[in-house]
């Protein structure tokens, strides 16, 4: 066996998950540590904690060399240029280690190898990623928060608290998602909202996770709450139809994030408006998660990857991540 150890990491807004694994695709170690977007905690922050991550993996692994590092940023839409990659470099990890790409190219390649596919994530934001027949990458969405992604934590949390807002002036019929507002941010009132939401201790990511009520009362069938899901599941289907014309051959749709995880409704709803836009649709989840995702972009440049490679990657993470939650029990 080669020595030395690929990384990859899976570095959402909210939290990351890497692992490493030898070139023959055995997964040695997994950890987990804090969100990885730079646009919301700083460079600075970003690079510790990537530090911090490889480390650990070194640690668990016994394995001092390490051969690259693919890390799929929240903050990216694209591979990094040279300038974005020369923040992160010069510590522990040098340019030659380091391949920095979007965190929605890492779970298209978990799903499709590097074959034509599209992935849809929503999780505190939302993205739409496309890979056509030549491996270049076409996306769709992933503007922010501020700007608004559709079907995205963030985009449904302030869409539901804008539900509230209609209802406490009277613009707008009752929903529960008042009563989960004032817990969840802790105010009696729904005027007390406002010291909350503005307050620069709200990080984005705490924001998005209102969505869980969005969610939670739209699946139980508050009218407010079906309404903010529906409007923006539909708007995500059509997004994904849109880009899914620049490659015919692009008819794989994966879905990926906490909304659609977390939500059948949300599921179902943008299946069927995607169907309804691209009958030759098929919609599925991924068979690999984003941080395999990454191992495989890293065996694919290399031109290792195969189909033993990716079946050993498989099972050796699975039997890893059975005995993490044994470990907990």
């Amino acid at each position: 066996m080669q020595q030395g150890l690929l990384i990859g990491v899976d570095g959402g807004g909210t939290h990351s998950v890497a692992v490493a694994a030898y070139p023959n695709g055995k997964v040695a170690a997994a950890a987990h540590g804090g969100g990885l977007n730079y646009h919301n905690v700083g460079i600075s922050l970003v690079r510790r904690r990537l530090a911090s991550l490889v480390s650990r993996l070194c640690r668990q692994c016994g394995e001092e060399r390490v051969l690259k590092v693919c890390v799929g940023m929240s903050a990216l839409d694209q591979p990094a240029d040279r300038g974005t990659l020369s923040h992160f470099t010069g510590g522990s990890l040098t340019a030659d280690q380091l391949d920095l790409q979007s965190d929605a190219y890492i779970a298209l390649m978990g799903l499709t190898q590097g074959r034509p596919g599209i992935i849809v994530i929503s999780g505190t934001g939302s993205m739409v990623l496309l890979m056509d027949a030549q491996g270049r990458q076409h996306a769709s969405g992933g503007w922010g928060y501020l700007l608004g992604d559709a079907g995205s934590g963030y985009t449904l949390a302030r869409e539901g608290l804008l539900s509230v807002i209609d209802e406490a002036e009277g613009l707008g019929g009752s929903t529960r998602l008042t009563e989960h507002a004032l817990a969840y941010f802790h105010t009696d009132n729904p005027r007390g909202l406002i010291d909350r939401i503005y307050d620069r201790r709200t990080a984005p990511d705490q924001f998005a996770g209102f969505a869980r009520w969005v969610l939670e009362e739209a699946g139980g069938g508050d009218e407010a709450a079906v309404a903010v899901v529906s409007r923006n599941m539909e708007r995500l289907a059509r997004q994904t139809a849109a880009l899914a014309r620049q490659e015919p051959l692009a008819y794989r749709v994966g879905l990926y994030g906490g909304v659609f995880r977390h939500s059948a409704l949300a599921r179902g709803l943008f299946e069927q408006n995607l169907i309804r836009l691209m009958p030759r649709a098929q919609v599925c989840l991924p068979a690999y998660p984003p941080e395999l995702g990454a191992i495989i972009h890293l065996l694919q440049g290399e031109g290792s990857l195969a189909e033993d490679v990716l079946s050993r990657m498989k099972s050796t993470y699975e039997v890893l991540c059975h005995d993490c939650r044994e470990s907990i029990l």
